[in-house]
């Protein structure tokens, strides 16, 4: 589970964060965030219909699973709001963002979440990764690492999990996955200031 919090000042992307808040909502990307004066990664959503604040502020459950065969793995990604709705959003390994975002959330054993509301409120949340915490990805690293899953396979994938989603909710398109200024926050910055 994880729950709000009120961090320090947090630096984004100015350009990235732009480019995702115009995506077509409900979406889902992953970048880096500064806290600090530290690099964390982040894993971001942007809903079509508003989460109320009395339903984050009781956080949330986060899951995640591989999917694929001997030949190519896609990372599935649930965020269950309790008693709201749940989001899956499902990412190809075989990406520059994805793959540092990963290396990172493991190396550093942390990362944040953000909710972005089309209201332009920002809700933030920090997670210590445990021990329970992305044990598929610590599991899988090296093979995440070093997939070639393609672009027809990922689409292959998101059909067949689209067709029969499980568990039930809402898919949020992953959008912005080939904007590397996800990682760069050595210009361009923007501060967020979340709720």
């Amino acid at each position: 589970m994880l729950s709000e919090t009120h961090p320090a000042k947090l630096t984004v992307n100015r350009s990235f964060m732009r480019a995702f808040i115009a995506a077509a909502a409900p979406c889902f990307t992953l970048g880096m965030v500064e806290e600090r004066g530290r690099q964390c990664a982040f894993l971001a959503l942007r809903p079509e219909e508003e989460i109320p604040a009395a339903v984050t502020d009781g956080g949330f459950n986060f899951g995640h699973a591989l999917f694929g065969s001997a030949s190519f793995e896609v990372m599935h990604f649930v965020f269950e709001f309790y008693g709201f709705q749940t989001y899956n959003v499902l990412i190809n390994p075989n990406n520059p963002v994805v793959q540092a975002v990963l290396h990172r959330m493991i190396t550093d054993g942390d990362y944040f979440f953000f909710a972005l509301e089309t209201t332009g409120r920002v809700t933030a949340f920090r997670a210590e990764v445990g021990q329970e915490t992305l044990s598929q990805v610590k599991v899988n690293l090296a093979r995440l690492e070093q997939s070639t899953t393609t672009e027809a396979q990922y689409h292959r994938a998101l059909s067949s999990f689209t067709a029969n989603p499980e568990p039930k909710g809402i898919l949020l398109h992953w959008v912005c996955r080939d904007n590397l200024d996800a990682l760069d926050l050595t210009k361009d910055r923007l501060e967020l200031t979340p709720a």
